[in-house]
């Protein structure tokens, strides 16, 4: 009630000054139309209304008055700790103004968060008018009365004043405080405008115990950093070089080749001669090249056109030869946006591939792009304490609640590639001794690597400059902007090593990947030479995840969903990163990649084989995302060991209803389900799953930090965000697959000379 009433007061004052009560305090009470003490006086929120706004207008003098006193003597007490006179000379010439109902000192106060409704829902955001704000410019007169002598000595700074109300974290969110929205002059820094918040406070709260006050401004400017500066030059050469590897491949496309071209189009048209198929009739062909006609009667050719057209290829043969470029160019054509773009875009796929892949990989990034939207968004949106309860009684929306295990689908899928295709090359090569490990690890590290890396590079010092608004965060998202904590990126050991502070923090997958990948070959060569021990090896490896999740769940007590734990962060920092808890369903898609391996995906299966396996898989999927729905919406209920167990086994049972998905669909049994997943425009969708799973975050957060109040979210509000998060990450993948991915994979295929695999 301490931050009620100061809402109250500070409503007041608004009020006063800029002359429009009714609004502001209409929306404080019915913000508090149901605060008991209101109700059990006898007096109604209409009431309370009509009986302030009289009082208000006939006593403005006083009030006004008042609020400049108050402020005054603030100032006064505020200035033994202050370090900035400027600031106190400024904030002293709006009071003055203020007093005048001068329009711009009337706009700072209009540019206040403003209590609204919900706030008996916790809306405790009033994040008032940024822009407004910073376009203030105070007006000082050498003579007030006539106005003359007027220059601007500050403008509006946007400053956001929190007031804690608890100590100790209530959400994964962290803390409850109120926060609002200062418009303060831009000569005062953050402790200026923390000292007067408190001393005013204290000034309007005389006899109360004031809570944790602090205030944190908006810079009007930042400071371009060296790392800045050159991370933009290193994107200019970029772009440069992908600027002339693009012109330089369509020079040779349309260019160079041109003759070259003409003569291989002649010698496809010579199947066909004035409207007649050659049957070793006598016909004639016009050459495009000089307009010279050339004669061949019936007889003189032994096999039809092939004598022709070697004719015509020997009197091309004096022509200029087809442009072929050499190392150097091949590098550089590597960069080339008019290659590249049609690769990726590209629906055909070789013989043999598992095309059923390709919709799982795209439709589990749909899944993880719509669980973050909701994750991220429920820190920004003002009825998130009415919203999210009601979602959480609805029994469709627990496949969003746990819609972590859909990172265990690419954990699956990952499993199943290394395998499956590792497995070939194996029988291919003569065995694990004739086998180039050293190209296997290289190969999976410059796959994912540079893409990585150059993201991180160009993300994390340039971010704070992208955008601004009230909660833009100047410092950057990142600890530091990754100051001590990039080369645990590099190195793949950003989940274990400084984990409470990783840079890019969803890269904790990727760590988890790579890590697997190393170990894979524990498992790949002992399946290649004796099945049972590879089974044994495998078995191995899910005993550790079983163990190890049930034990850390159980001795610190875990939820079975990681969303309802007391401390979310520990959680995911304990059970949630760590690959020893996270490699079940990694061994479940190795497992596969075995089978389909050995089986050369021809396996017979009777209808009821078919029928109970499907039945099975999808009972393993209602029970790990359904099985622990409550209808009022309350965290399920379950003992301690039972949590454990869940957390122990229920990824593992994912991924083998993921496993059998794939399985059927693979060897001819799936159905309308393989067609779906087959289809073939989600081809360039799937190809782009990795990139868009690096920048889809940071889409998110750019809209979430870009925004100018906090919104009221609905379902069809939920959609369109949705919507446009899935369809904004696809379009910056397409992007950064052709700046930095797709360059990379072509690199790699010029110097080592190494085909991409399917």
């Amino acid at each position: 009630m301490q931050v009620v009433k100061w809402i109250i007061t500070l409503t007041v004052i608004q009020g006063v000054f800029c002359q429009d009560t009714g609004n502001y305090l209409a929306n404080l009470i019915n913000g508090f139309a149901n605060v008991g003490g209101m109700q059990q006086g006898g007096l109604s929120s209409g009431n309370l209304l009509s009986f302030i706004g009289p009082f208000i207008k006939q006593n403005q003098d006083m009030l006004v008055h008042y609020a400049s006193d108050i402020l005054t003597e603030g100032l006064d007490d505020a200035a033994r700790n202050y370090t900035s006179p400027l600031c106190l000379n400024h904030t002293e010439l709006f009071i003055e103004a203020l007093l005048r109902r001068e329009n711009w000192a009337l706009r700072m106060i209009d540019a206040f968060g403003k209590p609204g409704t919900g706030l008996m829902d916790y809306n405790l955001n009033m994040m008032g008018n940024y822009d407004e704000c910073i376009a203030i410019q105070a007006d000082r007169y050498t003579d007030p009365e006539k106005k003359q002598g007027l220059d601007h000595p500050y403008t509006g700074k946007y400053c956001t004043g929190n007031v804690q109300l608890t100590s100790e974290a209530v959400t994964f969110a962290g803390p409850l405080a109120a926060k609002i929205g200062l418009c303060i002059p831009d000569s005062c820094s953050n402790r200026d405008g923390t000292v007067l918040m408190m001393t005013v406070a204290s000034k309007l709260f005389r006899n109360m115990t004031l809570p944790t006050l602090y205030m944190t401004c908006q810079e009007k400017s930042i400071e371009f950093t060296d790392k800045a500066l050159i991370v933009c030059i290193v994107g200019a050469v970029f772009a440069g070089i992908i600027f002339l590897a693009t012109l330089y491949d369509v020079i040779i496309q349309h260019c160079l080749q041109t003759k070259s071209n003409k003569s291989e189009k002649q010698a496809c048209e010579l199947k066909t001669v004035n409207g007649i198929d050659n049957n070793a009739y006598t016909v004639t062909k016009e050459d495009f090249a000089n307009g010279d006609k050339t004669a061949f009667k019936s007889g003189d050719m032994s096999n039809g056109f092939t004598d022709l057209e070697k004719a015509k290829a020997e009197k091309s043969a004096h022509g200029k030869p087809s442009y072929k470029p050499g190392i150097l160019g091949k590098l550089l054509l590597s960069f080339s946006v008019y290659t590249n773009a049609p690769k990726i875009l590209n629906t055909s796929q070789p013989k043999g591939t598992l095309t059923c892949v390709n919709g799982i990989r795209f439709l589990s990034m749909t899944w993880v792009i719509l669980g973050h939207t909701y994750g991220f968004g429920a820190q920004s949106i003002a009825n998130s304490a009415r919203y999210f309860p009601e979602l959480l009684k609805r029994f469709t929306f627990q496949a969003v609640m746990n819609a972590t295990v859909s990172v265990d689908t690419f954990f699956v899928l990952s499993g199943l590639l290394v395998s499956y295709l590792s497995l070939k090359e194996l029988k291919k090569r003569g065995g694990a001794l004739k086998f180039n490990w050293l190209l296997f690890y290289f190969h999976r590290y410059w796959r994912l690597t540079p893409p990585y890396m150059l993201l991180l590079m160009l993300y994390v010092p340039t971010f704070k400059y992208w955008s601004s608004g009230p909660v833009w965060p100047q410092q950057g998202i990142d600890v530091d902007e990754c100051k001590d904590t990039w080369w645990t990126n590099l190195l793949y050991i950003n989940n274990i090593y400084k984990s409470d502070r990783q840079c890019m923090g969803w890269s904790w997958y990727l760590a988890n990947d790579m890590q697997f990948y190393v170990l894979s070959p524990l498992m790949l060569v002992p399946l290649f030479y004796s099945p049972v021990a590879g089974s044994i090896a495998c078995l191995g490896f899910l005993l550790i995840s079983f163990i190890s999740a049930g034990v850390i769940s159980s001795q610190n007590e875990f939820s079975s969903n990681i969303m309802f734990n007391k401390d979310t962060l520990a959680g995911m920092d304990k059970l949630y990163f760590k690959p020893w808890n996270r490699i079940g369903p990694y061994v479940i898609g190795f497992a596969l990649g075995y089978i389909l391996y050995r089986t050369e995906c021809k396996v017979k299966m009777s209808k009821l084989a078919n029928m109970v396996g499907w039945l099975i898989a999808t009972a393993m999927a209602v029970s790990v995302l359904y099985g622990l729905y409550t209808p009022d919406g309350t965290p399920p209920d379950l003992s301690n060991s039972v949590s454990a167990l869940y957390n122990a086994t229920s990824r593992t049972a994912w991924g083998i209803s993921v496993a059998w998905v794939i399985f059927a669909c693979a060897t001819g049994y799936g159905g309308p389900v393989n067609k779906l997943l087959s289809w073939e425009g989600i081809i360039p969708f799937s190809r782009l799953t990795y990139c868009a799973y690096l920048v889809h975050p940071i889409v998110i957060y750019v809209h979430l930090a870009s925004r100018r109040a906090y919104a009221f979210w609905y379902d069809l509000e939920v959609i369109y965000v949705f919507l446009g998060h899935l369809c904004i990450s696809y379009a910056a993948a397409f992007v950064v697959s052709l700046a930095f991915e797709s360059p990379m994979m072509g690199l790699e295929k010029v110097l080592l000379g190494r085909k991409k695999n399917s």
